[in-house]
């Protein structure tokens, strides 16, 4: 067996294509949580966390079924050292979109957040910095969260986006 790199822009596509023939098909995924329009709560969106790349385990027999199929275009041969190290690094990356699927799947909403909870700031210029909830402002289209920040000494109230903020890890 030998794994393959191939470029598709249509990975989801390629991917079940791949799966109809009976071969191993690899697509690591990222999800996220966009608002799209005027709506207030935030859609789960999944996409690939390579676009364009989908990795193929395959023999020679497989390659020549993918070589004239619809969506696989230009073609990569991995060496086994390499091969190794992609699998150790789409192994990570699906650990890291199933942990990400649970938590939004165990229901983590702004609703669920309790006075004092810590958050962890995802997104801003205030990203990375720990903040404790304190309410939700229903804005005139979205929802914000107000926490209180420490910075320099003091605690600053500040309103974030909902999607700028989750919980903190313990």
């Amino acid at each position: 067996m030998t794994l393959y790199a191939f470029y598709t822009r249509r990975e989801f596509d390629a991917q079940e294509e791949a799966e109809a023939l009976g071969l191993t098909c690899y697509v690591p995924r990222r999800v996220d949580l966009i608002r799209q329009g005027k709506r207030r709560r935030p859609d789960v969106v999944e996409r690939p966390f390579l676009p364009g790349y989908v990795f193929v385990e395959t023999d020679a027999e497989g390659w020549h079924m993918l070589k004239g199929s619809k969506h696989f275009r230009q073609w990569l041969g991995i060496g086994p050292s390499e091969a190794r190290r992609v699998m150790e690094f789409i192994a990570r990356i699906d650990a890291e979109y199933a942990a990400r699927m649970a938590q939004i799947e165990a229901g983590e909403r702004v609703s669920e957040y309790n006075e004092g909870d810590l958050l962890e700031i995802i997104q801003g210029p205030l990203t990375g910095q720990l903040a404790r909830f304190k309410r939700i402002a229903e804005g005139a289209i979205f929802p914000e969260v107000v926490a209180e920040v420490d910075m320099m000494g003091q605690s600053v109230t500040v309103k974030l986006d909902v999607l700028a903020a989750r919980k903190a890890v313990a």
